[in-house]
């Protein structure tokens, strides 16, 4: 007997479409939901429906249709007003338990998509699981010290916790321990961009460069779920603020292109280090 074809919700980015062909590639099949105006058209090269976002219920009838009992959540999306969504049964009674809690942070909405789909019979599991070369390596990965930075970075670790805790967001930029800015509903990406963008007596520069940005889980996260994600973006984004490194959690992000974000931040001078959890 053939086994159950894995079900992915894919969202934007390289991750979802690395999975796909990590789960072909070792004989699996694979069954894509593509979150319209998200996912890239590359999904249509697999078994695939295109899903609005607000449409849970029929997300989870698409997966059970084609036989998926287990399924993967990735991807990126462009967070939207819940009021501005067209909803279906499963995206309504979504709305309604997120209006009803206490909260309304990313983990907290996220817990609500997984036990949606769990109540209809799927389970999640990590996109680890199928790819392991998601998850990057421990210790210093370039051949610029940290060691000048371990003020900086030990500060860093202790505001992502703080604001990770409160669901607030996953990245902070920290430099001669002063909190540079911490990452809200608009990403790592706009965080970065916000900081290069401040008066230069807090930045580095070229010769020398300052802070670090530390991208680590929520302490209380689904990590099946919204790991960190970074690529090559991120150093293009954290050498442009003349930051001196980046660091991440081993086991707790994933990496559209480990060996190449390794490149180019040793190309770029900054130090990538995987820091073990604490």
């Amino acid at each position: 007997m053939s086994q159950a074809p894995l079900g992915l919700i894919a969202g934007n980015g390289a991750l979802p479409l690395q999975v796909a062909a990590a789960q072909v590639a070792s004989g699996g099949e694979i069954f894509i939901v593509g979150l319209e105006k998200e996912a890239d058209a590359g999904i249509e090269t697999y078994p695939h429906v295109w899903s609005p976002l607000g449409h849970l219920k029929a997300a989870a009838d698409h997966l059970l249709g084609a036989g998926c009992t287990q399924m993967i959540i990735l991807g990126g999306i462009q967070r939207p007003k819940l009021e501005t969504l067209d909803y279906d049964e499963g995206g309504q009674w979504f709305v309604e338990q997120a209006m009803a809690g206490e909260q309304a942070g990313d983990d907290q909405l996220l817990k609500l998509i997984v036990a949606y789909f769990q109540s209809r019979g799927l389970m999640l599991q990590p996109a680890e699981s199928v790819l392991s070369a998601l998850t990057g390596r421990a210790g210093a990965q370039t051949s610029h010290s940290h060691d000048p930075h371990a003020d900086d970075i030990s500060r860093a670790r202790e505001i992502a916790k703080t604001i990770g805790a409160q669901d607030i967001g996953q990245s902070v930029v920290v430099a001669q321990r002063l909190v540079l800015g911490i990452e809200g509903p608009e990403g790592t990406d706009s965080l970065l961009q916000r900081v290069a963008g401040l008066a230069p007596e807090f930045l580095g520069t070229p010769a020398a460069k300052s802070g670090v940005l530390a991208k680590l889980p929520k302490p209380q996260q689904d990590r099946r779920i919204d790991l960190p994600t970074l690529g090559k973006r991120t150093v293009e984004l954290a050498a442009q603020a003349h930051l001196a490194g980046i660091v991440y959690e081993v086991g707790g992000a994933l990496f559209d292109d480990f060996e190449a974000m390794v490149e180019l931040a040793e190309a770029q001078g900054l130090f990538l280090v995987g820091l073990e959890a604490s």
